[in-house]
């Protein structure tokens, strides 16, 4: 069994599942606002409690990763769907769309890998024995990266949560192989393949995936779109979950009138 862990709440209303997608560094908890939002709303949510780099055995391929998360959607009965996706996570939501498009009603992408040149986050492939990679001056690097407010946008238990991950073989096995998934995966042709509705949104600050690439796709492809996010970077969920959860919300609203079952 490679099925991501899905932490899932059926709701009150019917529509298709919000997926959240974890990232390749965060887990569920890069989600808490959104998730609490979506299930005070009674809408179906689900969320991926694993980070992508903590399941080493499937990271190594965005399919491989899509694969683990179309399982964990078939364990749980969910079959229409709205997939959520950051980082290398907006990766694995594009394939899904690809792979299933009958079942992918519309996506959420933000920060998605494959259209800029790969950013420096200052990540070794190697790990030495009895030695850490994540130095406090690495994770304050990695997290200025990531984040515009630097460190002060995180909790301590979310940086702990971070820095486990390069503190386990596991961990930096899975990071090392989700670079290289990232690296290989063809974006472009699956942007020629999605014809679902796409909401791109972005942080302002994104240093880790500019924005210009995907304000260039919103302009040349019909069903997407792309709102900037003010004051925030790479994953403006945690940095202005406020603003995100109400954009994802009204998104979200627009295919309750028109919702009905899945076209096979």
């Amino acid at each position: 069994m490679n099925g991501f862990t899905l932490e899932h709440l059926p709701g009150t209303r019917t529509g298709p599942t919000i997926v959240l997608m974890s990232g390749m560094f965060a887990g569920d908890w890069m989600w808490d606002d959104q998730f609490r939002a979506f299930a005070e709303d009674g809408r179906p949510v689900a969320r991926v409690v694993e980070a992508i780099a903590m399941r080493p055995e499937v990271s190594g391929t965005i399919p491989k990763v899509r694969a683990a998360l179309e399982e964990a959607c078939d364990a749980a009965g969910i079959q229409d769907m709205i997939v959520c996706g950051a980082s290398m996570g907006a990766a694995v939501a594009m394939d899904m769309a690809v792979a299933v498009p009958e079942r992918v009603r519309a996506l959420v992408l933000t920060g998605t890998p494959g259209l800029s040149p790969d950013p420096n986050l200052g990540i070794k492939n190697d790990h030495p024995q009895g030695r850490t990679m994540f130095t406090a001056d690495y994770g304050e690097r990695l997290v200025s990266s990531l984040f515009h407010g630097g460190r002060a946008a995180l909790t301590d238990e979310q940086y702990e949560k971070t820095k486990n991950i390069f503190e386990c073989r596991e961990g930096i096995l899975g990071v090392s192989r989700g670079i290289k998934a990232m690296r290989r995966y063809d974006m472009r042709a699956a942007l020629r393949q999605v014809r679902c509705p796409v909401l791109n949104l972005w942080g302002a600050h994104d240093l880790t995936t500019p924005v210009e690439s995907w304000a260039e796709v919103a302009e040349t492809h019909s069903n997407h779109r792309l709102v900037v996010i003010e004051d925030s970077g790479h994953v403006p969920m945690v940095e202005r979950p406020e603003r995100y959860t109400e954009i994802m919300r009204d998104f979200a609203a627009e295919f309750d009138l028109a919702y009905g079952p899945a076209a096979s």
